[in-house]
């Protein structure tokens, strides 16, 4: 094709590109003409920016991160939905005139055997397939894993409807599907994979715990409003909100790559969780943790549900009806008051780090022990009151809502206690067997303990679960003790502590109000300022620990003044000082650095004091006219800023003024004929 062709067709430029242009010079055009290799060239397919690799994104951009955790939290809480979508119906299932899609037959279990029975086969499915599942999800991943939770959880939930009309098929099918509803381990797993500083895993564990709880509230809630549809309907809302939950997790969840985490803080100087991860799993403490976990659950079947049922359900229902009268508590109040008390979870997991933060985990846990017998106490109290009344009734409704909330403090701590004591690779098996004891305990114990009512009495199988919570606690006391399970105590603000890379014990001589030379210390505040982190902040160290050695001090703020003025002469006469521009940078960088308005305000608290005692030491009489010792204040320190801030238009008068003080307390040998001159090149500003 000739060039004029090329041009009047309109399909590619006369000019040639630089690279057929060399290509021709060199002798490189592979025996093809100019046009030819431009037509070669168009043809290739264009270089494509690298793509970031998803774990990596996972790192290094949080919108990732933070849209694969609310992935992760939606899965838990609809995977909770789906188990528990069936829980408030549970008890008229097992009472056969009580809807018409009740069994006909739950032989050979009376009503309080088969209302138990149905709820732990779920339960005692999740609590063997938990822990099969925090165990392969170290090996295979922690995606993969929740994704077979949720689809397999959404045909679980459809085999549960087809086998309604018998209770042993349906015993069966919901055996099945709780053997895949162990999402909970594999993502308070992924939560130790992901979060780097042990408040932020205990903050996201206690997260997808109270979701875990709340997903049974919003199961519960399903039922209740799909009663008039039958009560096995609400099986399908659960089956579909599984793979909605499944499908955001397949576009969302990024599998975490462990390695890519270490070093990876937000800041540098926090501790390195990954780093400082158990390699071995101490079997002590965990058959400890274990124990007084399972105990705990055991005994808070006392609060929920024998509170609900069979106490609340027999006093303001059963007794009513049996002797004809309009109960008390209606089979509606009953399911809502039941499923709406896990709402409580919000505020009990508020409450628990405060708690945790105060007296650990462990600490926690035992108070929620105590907390769950004394609760229990009062409920049952409450309840045999006599005569029931709509005041008593109120009693108990307020009793169990108001203690509730304090009582899964202990559910709460066990997640953070298992977590601090796996090694990275065994995360999954640990947080598998936390749900496998919540979940085996609560499978079993509500059944044990309601034949043991049907036998020997609500209120005696009551006092039991109390002295079980109490039990708990005394279980659970040696972990208080333990080093690993303690809250460490929070770190001081950055402006009170050694940063990562500074020297620590010059940083620790200043922290103690030793002297510290101003240019080693000036170095490490450049540093930081430089960085966009604040300087550092030496407290005043009361007068009695200087006062016998004030010589040493006048001797060591002399190289200090001298340091400082030379330091501060260096940056007036720097020419980028000039610049309005860099002085405002400058000044940023010094409101930026500066201590918090409260800091500051201590400091003067410790100024303050130091010069009260030293004036007193030395022989004034403070108790004189306070103006005097005003007049003597004002003339010994003048004004060098009365702005609220340093800017860019006050940071060379500023310096100036600065300057003018130092040299006051040099000797006049001191001050060189330079800087007597540039001392005097400015007129004096009462600022």
């Amino acid at each position: 094709m000739t060039e004029e062709a090329i041009e009047a067709s309109g399909q590619l430029p006369t000019e040639q590109p630089p690279e057929v242009e060399a290509n021709a010079a060199a002798g490189e055009n592979n025996n093809l003409s100019p046009d030819e290799e431009w037509q070669d060239l168009l043809q290739q397919p264009q270089q494509q920016e690298p793509t970031i690799p998803a774990n990596i994104r996972l790192v290094t951009d949080e919108s990732a991160l933070s849209l694969s955790l609310n992935a992760i939290r939606l899965a838990v809480f609809c995977d909770s939905v789906t188990a528990t979508v069936l829980d408030p119906n549970y008890a008229f299932m097992a009472y056969p005139k009580a809807h018409k899609d009740s069994f006909t037959s739950t032989e050979p279990f009376g009503f309080n055997g088969a209302t138990y029975f149905l709820a732990m086969t779920a339960l005692l499915g999740s609590a063997i397939g938990g822990t099969i599942t925090g165990t392969v999800s170290d090996r295979i991943g922690r995606k993969p894993c929740i994704l077979i939770c949720l689809f397999v959880g959404a045909v679980g939930a459809i085999a549960n409807y087809l086998a309604r009309k018998s209770f042993w098929g349906f015993c069966v099918a919901n055996f099945a599907q709780g053997l895949f509803s162990g999402s909970a381990a594999v993502a308070m797993a992924y939560v130790s994979d992901v979060k780097t500083t042990r408040k932020e895993k205990d903050e996201e564990i206690g997260i997808i715990v109270a979701l875990a709880m709340l997903g049974t509230s919003g199961g519960g809630i399903c039922a209740i409003l799909m009663e008039s549809q039958g009560l096995f309907t609400p099986l399908f809302v659960g089956a579909a909100l599984n793979v909605v939950a499944g499908i955001f997790a397949v576009y969302c969840v990024i599998e975490p790559k462990k390695m890519l985490f270490v070093g990876s803080q937000t800041e540098q100087d926090d501790e390195d969780e990954e780093q400082n991860a158990p390699t071995e799993i101490n079997k002590g403490l965990l058959t400890n943790i274990i124990a007084g976990a399972l105990a705990d659950n055991i005994g808070s079947a006392g609060l929920l549900p024998l509170a609900m049922s069979p106490l609340a359900f027999t006093k303001f229902y059963v007794v009513f009806l049996e002797q004809d009268l309009a109960p008390l508590m209606t089979q509606s109040a009953f399911k809502w008051i039941s499923v709406m008390v896990a709402l409580t979870v919000i505020p009990g997991a508020a409450f628990s780090q405060i708690v945790f933060d105060k007296i650990g985990a462990a600490g926690g846990c035992v108070a929620g022990n105590v907390i769950t017998g004394i609760v229990t106490i009062i409920c049952l109290f409450v309840a045999y009151i006599e005569p029931a009344t709509k005041g008593t009734y109120a009693g108990f409704i307020i009793a169990f809502y108001v203690g509730f909330p304090f009582t899964v403090l202990s559910q709460l701590s066990t997640g953070p206690m298992l977590d601090t004591i796996a090694p990275v690779h065994r995360r999954g098996l640990i947080q598998g067997l936390n749900i496998a004891v919540m979940d085996f305990a609560s499978a079993i114990s509500p059944y044990i303990l309601g034949e043991m009512a049907d036998k020997v009495g609500i209120r005696e199988t009551m006092w039991t679960c109390i002295g079980i919570s109490f039990a708990a606690g005394l279980i659970n006391l040696p972990l208080v003790f333990v080093k690993a399970l303690k809250r460490a105590p929070p770190k001081p603000p950055k402006y009170l502590r050694a940063l990562k890379g500074e020297n620590a014990d010059v940083v620790e001589l200043a922290m103690k109000g030793e002297w510290v030379p101003a240019k080693e210390l000036d170095e490490i505040n450049d540093k930081r300022m430089k960085k966009g982190e604040p300087w550092l902040v030496i407290p005043y160290r009361p007068y009695e620990e200087d006062k016998h050695h004030l010589r040493v001090m006048r001797q060591q703020a002399r190289g200090d003044f001298l340091y400082l003025r030379s330091d501060v002469l260096g940056y007036v006469n720097n020419p980028e000082f000039e610049e309005e521009e860099k002085r405002e940078a400058l000044a940023a960088q010094f409101r930026n650095s500066r201590a918090p308005p409260e800091q500051r305000e201590e400091q003067a608290r410790g100024l303050s004091k130091w010069f009260a005692d030293y004036l007193v030491d030395s022989g004034y009489f403070v108790e004189d006219s306070p103006i005097l010792y005003k007049q003597m204040i004002m003339a010994a320190f003048p004004p060098i800023n009365k702005d609220e801030e340093i800017t860019a238009e006050n940071m060379e008068q500023v310096a100036v003024n600065y300057t003018r003080v130092l040299n006051k307390y040099l000797d006049d040998k001191d001050l060189t004929g330079a800087r007597k001159a540039f001392a005097h090149k400015y007129v004096s500003v009462d600022c």
